[in-house]
């Protein structure tokens, strides 16, 4: 009779069952993780607040007083709105600006001047740990060498942003002007304010769009989108206004009885205040409803449509704005009507290639630049990511419009038409802004133009290529796309401000 090894047995039997357990419990991660992952498909506007919070929080508070793009600019029209100022109510050799008490001015010129210099010698090892150090032990010396005379500041070129623009900004200004706030921590609640605010007008945009919803979270993640989301610019709200008006015409060209017109037409205004190139974001109307039906829904497209055509015009004329082309004019002497624009038109008229050429040269002499910049340059545009972020970022952005917009063959086809429009027509009237107010005329190119405004026409462009392609990736894989592009664009925006600051 063969005998019987109990221990071999028995450890057999535990092995089994460590075996059984270790798939049973494998096979509750794997439907864990799927029951997560099918939550997370369908709360693209929940997974956008979160990362938008997280990453841009941190950039907040690793990003240096003043060193988002023109942010000085930005911090002085935000404080003369909060003053109650909305009209430019000092202006001196023809700059319009503001007149600051002397101690916020010192900090002011301090931060300013701390960047420039930073810019100048941070590959010789100068990091912002040791500036911060040295206006520490500055500001108890501030309020000694104040004699409380204002000084004037320019606004530089910010005096044309309307109010609308800055409205979280302006409520945190006000709270820190209240509370006697010191200037850097001002700037941090104006930053945050405006961080939550955007955020949550994104995220409105993402939830009310039937479609792309991926494709708007990855666009409003971007590093130049989170970036200019989490300092003093324009862009914040140009962007997130962007996104809701694409996404209610979406909707409506979809489910017309669906759409709102006084809700389209409130953002169509705000969206067309925000920056005057966007209200070439009108045509989006169009999409709503067929041609031939024009004449009989004239009354709600006037209702959406007229409102941003007089008031942004408007607003333009009572600022009397320019682009601070009094940069130009530090660099070389060119004739003032260079700068006019009712002169620089009847030049157009009279030499209809200037503008087409110059707008070619610079699309064409810049556009590696121009590429790098709508995906994301930190800081004064200056700090460039990884070189491998820009390409994996671009793959992304062509792949999550890959959806089908479940449209009937003819309204798909108005709705290519419209948005191709749209993109064209956006395009062609930054150029023609910069040209008309920035650019000499003995300059080949048009000039000032940078790749961070084209990130605004990122969502309709989503549409046009889903339209064109009418093609879908498998079940889960955009989700997947705009999650892991999204993460990649915040730690990458992360880090080079760590890299370069700190």
């Amino acid at each position: 009779m063969r005998g019987v090894d109990v221990r071999t047995e028995a450890a057999s039997v535990r092995l089994s069952r460590t075996q059984t357990t270790a798939t049973a419990s494998l096979g509750n991660s794997q439907r864990t993780l799927s029951n997560i992952w099918r939550r997370i498909g369908i709360q693209p506007a929940t997974v956008f607040i979160a990362l938008s919070l997280a990453f841009g929080s941190l950039i907040i508070f690793v990003t240096p007083p003043l060193r988002g793009p023109d942010e000085i600019a930005h911090f002085l029209r935000i404080y003369s709105y909060a003053r109650g100022e909305l009209l430019p109510a000092a202006e001196i050799n023809g700059r319009k600006g503001i007149f600051v008490e002397r101690e916020l001015y010192n900090q002011l010129h301090f931060f300013r001047t701390a960047g420039e210099w930073f810019a100048r010698t941070r590959e010789q090892g100068v990091r912002y740990g040791q500036i911060m150090a040295v206006y520490r032990d500055d500001v108890g010396t501030i309020d000694e060498r104040q004699d409380h005379a204002a000084n004037f500041a320019p606004f530089a070129g910010t005096e044309g942003y309307n109010p609308v623009t800055y409205i979280p900004y302006i409520a945190a200004a006000a709270i820190g002007r209240l509370f006697k706030f010191d200037f850097p921590d001002m700037l941090i609640l104006m930053r945050l304010f405006g961080l939550a605010t955007f955020t949550a007008v994104a995220a409105y945009a993402i939830a009310v769009t039937p479609v792309l919803k991926w494709a708007f979270v990855l666009i409003a993640l971007l590093p130049v989108s989170i970036y200019n989301r989490s300092v003093l610019s324009a862009d914040g709200a140009a962007l997130s206004s962007a996104l809701v008006v694409t996404a209610l015409c979406l909707n409506a060209a979809r489910e017309p009885a669906a759409g709102r017109v006084w809700e389209r037409s409130l953002w169509m205004t705000l969206c067309a205040l925000s920056k005057q190139p966007q209200i070439v974001f009108v045509l989006l109307e169009l999409m709503v409803s067929r041609l031939k039906a024009l004449p009989r829904r004239w009354s709600s497209v006037a209702i959406v449509v007229l409102p941003c055509v007089i008031l942004s015009p408007l607003w333009v004329v009572a600022v009397s704005a320019e682009i601070a082309a009094w940069r130009l004019q530090e660099e070389g002497y060119h004739p003032p009507e260079h700068f006019d624009p009712l002169w620089k038109l009847f030049y157009m008229w009279e030499h209809p290639y200037h503008f087409p050429l110059a707008a070619w040269r610079a699309l064409s002499g810049w556009a590696d630049r121009l590429w790098q910049e709508l995906i994301g340059i930190v800081g004064w545009q200056d700090i460039l990511l990884r070189p491998w972020t820009y390409l994996v970022l671009t793959v992304c952005l062509m792949l999550v419009p890959l959806q089908k917009l479940q449209l009937d063959s003819a309204t798909r086809a108005r709705v290519t038409v419209i948005t191709g429009l749209a993109v064209l027509g956006y395009i062609a009237v930054v150029y023609l802004i910069f040209f008309l107010t920035y650019t000499p005329l003995d300059t080949d190119h048009v000039r000032g133009v940078q790749g961070r405004y084209f990130v605004i026409a990122l969502p309709v462009a989503a549409i046009l290529t889903a339209a064109v392609v009418n093609r879908e990736l498998p079940h889960g894989m955009t989700a997947a796309i705009a999650i892991a592009g999204s993460m990649i664009a915040g730690v990458a925006t992360v880090e080079a401000l760590l890299r370069a600051h700190w």
